[in-house]
């Protein structure tokens, strides 16, 4: 049986996933660096779990199974491979899987905003190792020193979405807080027999969550928290959906 652990969301470099060389997006450094129109999530290939957001989860439930990491604040991730260092939703030509919903997190890169601590400034910032930029005037971040449409775009779905993770840490801490979330393994059959088991998460259980009093779940109701906990469990039958993703790859010798 083949075992693999679900990645977290900071890897062992302290950066977090995805990100070589963030540096504040300046327009007397990056005046001549473009994005590149052609997109491609060859970035994401070797990630087996991508964060998500408490917006997302009742899209992200069709495609994947979402399970919550061991962190002191749980945050939600889409499963999206079987064993390390492979996602079976990025394609050999870098496209994501055709219907498949593409996380936040991955649509947001190669930006991001950085944190100055103490401060409730955000700084917009790009990976300057990531593929996706080129040392061209073609698709540029700024134009005779202004922010072209480009940055403005990126700046305003970095906004959203920095305020979306605020809200999802909000879940997660209370889902902590109650003792909600219990550590769960997930064995998967391939087709062939193999076994695969899937360890390093956590999951709400379900049975405790059936017994919460009357006021909590009128008031995670109201916050819109019962939807995303519905949408948690019926991710769960997304499993099977990796595994025909991983039989058809291998039977197309990929």
């Amino acid at each position: 049986m083949a075992q693999q652990s679900a990645p977290q969301p900071q890897p062992a470099t302290g950066l977090p996933m995805f990100y070589r060389r963030p540096f504040a997006l300046q327009a007397q450094v990056h005046y001549e660096v473009s994005l590149k129109r052609t997109p491609s999530y060859r970035f994401a290939r070797e990630s087996n779990a991508v964060p998500i957001t408490t917006q997302e989860l009742f899209h992200a439930q069709r495609d994947y199974p979402i399970v919550f990491t061991n962190e002191a604040v749980p945050m939600p991730m889409a499963v999206v491979g079987l064993q390390d260092r492979v996602n079976l939703y990025v394609e050999p030509d870098g496209g994501w899987r055709r219907g498949a919903y593409v996380p936040a997190y991955v649509r947001r890169y190669p930006f991001l905003f950085s944190e100055q601590p103490g401060s409730p400034d955000l700084t917009l910032c790009i990976d300057e190792g990531s593929d996706l930029i080129e040392a061209t005037t073609a698709n540029p971040f700024f134009r005779e020193g202004k922010p072209t449409e480009v940055t403005q775009k990126a700046l305003e779905f970095c906004l959203a979405y920095q305020r979306q993770h605020e809200a999802t840490r909000d879940f997660g801490r209370t889902l902590a807080q109650v003792e909600l979330l219990i550590p769960r393994d997930a064995t998967v059959k391939l087709p062939g027999g193999e076994s695969i088991m899937v360890r390093g998460f956590k999951m709400i259980d379900e049975a405790k969550f059936n017994t919460i009093p009357a006021e909590t779940f009128q008031d995670w109701r109201s916050k819109g928290w019962i939807t995303l906990i519905y949408a948690h469990f019926l991710s769960l039958g997304a499993w099977d959906r990796l595994v025909q993703i991983m039989a058809e790859r291998r039977a197309a010798g990929r």
